[in-house]
């Protein structure tokens, strides 16, 4: 090939070429902008998965206090559970103090002897005096019952009390009892000696009579 050839087949290989340098200028920048932009978001992912790690190290601590503060929890409220069933469990317990007070056997007695008072015989009476009696018996042992029904209520664990309070009702109950005694006592001893006159009237009208008719 002649060297003019030559020549002029490399100046249009050149001039192509030189076509194309604008266009390779033109995407340098466009290149270079996209591997800024896969730099960044290369940075912004390391980022957000550094903040994942950071929260989910902070997630799993915050489990082991809220794991290890509900076992806290439970631990004082089994414990508060306990206490309170024993406290609970004491009132409903009397203590030797009460069950072996000598008030208990003092009100046993005061029954007794109200019974066996008011189950004499009273002769001599009227029959609206005997049936006033029996309504005064009736009413004082049924009162009798309410007062052992509250000391077998105390006694059995029935009520929640404690020592104090049940001791201040043992001591209601004795004053109840004591008083009903007191009363049974005088009453049936005033009928005694009411039969016990009125006998009395009798024998000394039988002796006129006996006299009068031996005169």
């Amino acid at each position: 090939m002649p060297k003019t050839n030559r020549i002029f087949k490399a100046q249009k290989i050149y001039m192509a070429s030189i076509k194309f340098i604008p266009m390779l200028l033109l995407a340098l920048p466009a290149k270079a902008q996209l591997f800024g932009q896969a730099a960044k978001q290369k940075q912004y992912y390391e980022q957000q998965i550094a903040a994942y790690n950071a929260l989910h190290i902070e997630l799993k601590q915050g489990y082991g206090v809220i794991k290890n503060g509900l076992g806290g929890i439970r631990d004082i409220n089994t414990a508060e559970l306990n206490a309170h069933t024993a406290y609970y469990t004491s009132l409903k317990t009397p203590s030797s103090a009460v069950k072996n007070s000598t008030q208990v056997k003092d009100i046993l007695n005061y029954q007794s002897y109200i019974t066996l008072a008011f189950g004499q015989n009273f002769n001599g009476l009227t029959t609206d005096e005997t049936a006033y009696v029996a309504s005064v018996k009736n009413k004082v042992l049924t009162e009798c019952d309410h007062d052992l029904t509250d000391l077998q209520n105390l006694l059995n664990g029935t009520l929640q009390l404690s020592d104090d309070e049940r001791l201040k009702r043992l001591n209601a109950i004795h004053a109840s009892m004591l008083d009903k005694y007191q009363f049974s006592q005088s009453f049936t001893n005033s009928l005694k000696a009411l039969a016990l006159g009125r006998g009395q009237d009798h024998n000394d009208t039988r002796t006129l009579k006996s006299l009068y008719e031996n005169h």
